[in-house]
């Protein structure tokens, strides 16, 4: 019987866990945090259409109505505005996609959902805890006759038929496979935090800012708020509770608040609230009241071109191979349907996992490679200073 070994329990890493599942394949993940809820990753998530359609294929019926369920509430599609509260046409990424909308017709076309990123790592990983080993920091993989071996900082090791790497960005296996396709540094930065929605809070910011998603349009560079509004549903003993709260998130060019590759976290911050100082008082009072702990600041990178190579018993997943600029929405989304397009192949394959993998790398070269393209064009749309 195949066994799978998974470096790496974000979205990818735990979506391809469910998915190896559901067909009845042995697998176990090992995550070099010591907990699922041990650092900020993020908060408000974008599942678009194809995210959702893997889930579907990677999870349970139940667990996949769980993951809907659990997704913030939008009564309106999304807006664009200016710095000043008003409507504005702005500059449309090609990719974006309206909010699936509560009480929307069945006909119509289904929209992103808006989902709580820890919620959604807590519902991929129902059922399957016992075969997530946390506090796993990956040395090294050492692929031999017939099976691969990963080799852990604490001196422990795991023998597999398979190794898939969703160790994101920073990925140990790719520098130690691939170390000539380090993720390119886009020039461009991502800011992101968190506004509780407190009562005396929600009664002052906008009705407008409350109701899904809004794109504030400025000088060089975008801010993103979306509502994260919750139904009120019983929270199982595998979820943590989650208080409605604003995400908001701001992204442009890094010379574009005086910033360099070395600022840090407290400077970013510093220089979004420079940079915002004349922007309608709501919007700084979303900024001003947000989590002072919640904040987190990333270096928008982008994988180069993905080129053919030899299969072997080592695959890679999501960030790990195929980085991309969040301006498209579209990283996430990609990752998952890599687990669901791997799980498949490896179901398919399972008396011949290197056809298996060369045939799921063939497929994934071709959707992550238009999706890299389509995220730069998306950066390069949203840092136009016109």
């Amino acid at each position: 019987m195949v066994r799978i070994a998974i470096i790496g329990a974000g979205l990818g890493g735990l979506a391809l866990a469910q998915g190896l599942r559901k067909r009845g394949i042995e697998f176990d993940v090992y995550e070099k945090d010591p907990g699922v809820d041990s650092r900020t990753q993020g908060y408000r998530i974008r599942i678009d259409e194809t995210g959702q359609r893997a889930l579907a294929d990677c999870l349970s019926a139940d667990e996949y109505e769980t993951f809907r369920a659990t997704c913030a509430v939008s009564t309106t599609g999304g807006r664009f505005i200016d710095t000043e509260l008003r409507d504005t046409a702005g500059r449309v990424v090609e990719t974006w996609r309206p909010s699936e909308v509560e009480d929307a017709e069945p006909e119509d076309a289904p929209g992103d959902l808006s989902a709580n990123r820890l919620t959604l790592r807590e519902v991929l990983l129902h059922g399957i805890a016992d075969r997530v080993h946390f506090g796993k920091s990956l040395d090294r993989v050492e692929e031999g006759e017939g099976h691969v071996t990963a080799h852990f900082e604490d001196g422990t090791s795991a023998v597999a038929d398979v190794l898939v790497a969703a160790d994101g960005v920073h990925s140990v296996v790719r520098r130690q496979l691939l170390p000539d396709a380090e993720p390119a540094d886009t020039g461009a930065l991502c800011g992101y935090g968190r506004t509780t929605l407190t009562g005396a809070l929600g009664e002052t910011i906008p009705v407008a800012l409350l109701t899904g998603t809004s794109v504030v349009f400025a000088n060089g560079f975008v801010a993103v708020l979306d509502s994260m509004t919750f139904r009120q549903w019983e929270f199982t003993a595998d979820l943590t509770p989650v208080a409605d709260y604003l995400y908001w998130a701001v992204f442009g060019p890094r010379d574009r608040f005086g910033l360099t590759d070395t600022a840090d976290t407290g400077q970013v911050l510093a220089a979004i609230e420079h940079a915002t100082a004349d922007w309608h008082p709501a919007l700084r009072e979303v900024f001003a009241a947000a989590d002072p702990d919640g904040f987190a600041a990333m270096t928008v990178r982008s994988a180069a071109a993905l080129e053919t190579r030899p299969s072997g018993r080592v695959t890679l997943l999501g960030d790990a191979i195929h980085v991309m600029s969040p301006a498209g929405g579209l990283g996430a989304n990609t990752a998952l349907r890599d687990a669901a397009v791997l799980a498949t192949a490896l179901a398919a394959g399972r008396d011949d996992p290197l056809r298996a993998i060369a045939g799921y790398e063939s497929e994934m070269r071709v959707y992550a490679g238009d999706a890299i393209s389509a995220s730069l064009l998306g950066t390069a749309m949203l840092a136009s200073r016109i």
